[in-house]
């Protein structure tokens, strides 16, 4: 029996094709693992709203109200797994998480720019 992990709520067992496919596929071109790291609905938002200041989950609520909280959870999960944000815990009453773009965070701010860009062609 493989072993499964859980991503944007889809189960994939590590002997299935998907997994294999998605395997070969970050293998061969590194481009497939960098859109996987940004892709889902909300990522870019985030990413930009965090880079201006909207850097608690409050805020990023306000200003990305359709969001589900448990969506809005995720996606930074995800954003810090792949090592785009940093979450910082502030022992305060009551506790405070802030967000921060990483170096690699702040690097891909230019390509969101130029995808914005180049969507507009």
């Amino acid at each position: 029996m493989g072993v499964t992990h859980k991503k944007r709520s889809n189960m994939i067992k590590n002997t299935s094709s998907n997994a294999a496919n998605k395997a070969f596929l970050y293998q061969s071109c590194r481009i497939n693992a960098a859109l996987d790291a940004i892709s889902g609905r909300w990522k870019a938002l985030i990413i930009i709203h965090i880079s201006e200041a909207q850097n608690r989950f409050s805020l990023l609520k306000a200003v990305l109200e359709p969001v589900s909280d448990q969506t809005l959870g995720r996606q930074l999960k995800e954003l810090e797994s792949s090592k785009l944000i940093t979450k910082t815990i502030i022992a305060e009453v009551p506790v405070r998480v802030d967000y921060h773009l990483t170096e690699k965070g702040k690097a891909l701010l230019p390509i969101l720019q130029d995808l914005s860009k180049w969507n507009d062609r």
